[in-house]
């Protein structure tokens, strides 16, 4: 008799135990689950969630186009051994084209492609040169600084010129203007200040002068 409740107590003791240690390995873990994660750790974790970046402004960007249109006059010139051998003042005469922006040059100029038409009087003769010029400006006019500086260089071929002489020149510039662009929508104006000079290819040639020139400014 004795020997059965020993038996019987130590059955109650084991079940006891088994129900107290599956309390605390499974209850404990739920009930911990629930609470809300308070503290530092919480906070360590709130300030490393990833935050979208904010949205980048739009403005005109470089690969939008301009093209520029102008009219102008020489101001003073000099040419040397074109017709003779003296030296002459005052043979230019108008000038007016386009310049027509192509793209980047490096993280701050303009890289266009001006085609100028230029006019000179030598006596009872008017020679008329095409110039295809690439041109570099800075600083990029997406930046809408009113000032820009630049410089060209190419090939000008005369569609009329004195008996003789160069149809071939090589022609370069250097120049300075005032530029505002999109005063009214896609419109805006310019105006410029700069030497068109050239030496003829095939003969003796050389012009120097300095043109005035004022237009139109498009972009799209």
């Amino acid at each position: 008799m004795k020997i059965i409740l020993f038996y019987s107590f130590i059955f109650k003791f084991i079940r006891e135990l088994v129900f107290v240690l599956t309390c605390a390995l499974f209850v404990r873990p739920v009930l911990a689950a629930d609470q809300p994660v308070v503290g530092r750790k919480a906070a360590a974790k709130y300030f490393e969630k990833d935050v979208a970046p904010a949205p980048e402004k739009q403005s005109r960007g470089s690969g939008s186009n301009f093209l520029m249109l102008h009219l102008g006059t020489f101001q003073n010139s000099t040419a040397w051994k074109w017709k003779g051998d003296e030296k002459r003042s005052d043979l230019g005469s108008g000038t007016y084209g386009l310049t027509y922006f192509i793209g980047d040059y490096g993280q701050s100029m303009d890289f266009s492609l001006r085609v100028d038409f230029n006019e000179y009087k030598l006596d009872d003769v008017r020679p008329v040169k095409i110039s295809l010029l690439p041109l570099l400006t800075f600083p990029k006019a997406e930046t809408h600084f009113p000032l820009y500086f630049g410089i060209g260089a190419g090939i000008g071929v005369f569609t009329r010129q004195v008996e003789d002489e160069s149809n071939l020149s090589f022609d370069y510039q250097l120049m300075m203007g005032a530029r505002f662009m999109d005063v009214i929508e896609n419109f805006g104006f310019f105006a410029e200040f700069g030497m068109k000079n050239h030496l003829q290819l095939l003969s003796d040639g050389q012009f120097n002068g300095n043109a005035l020139s004022a237009g139109a400014v498009f972009s799209f």
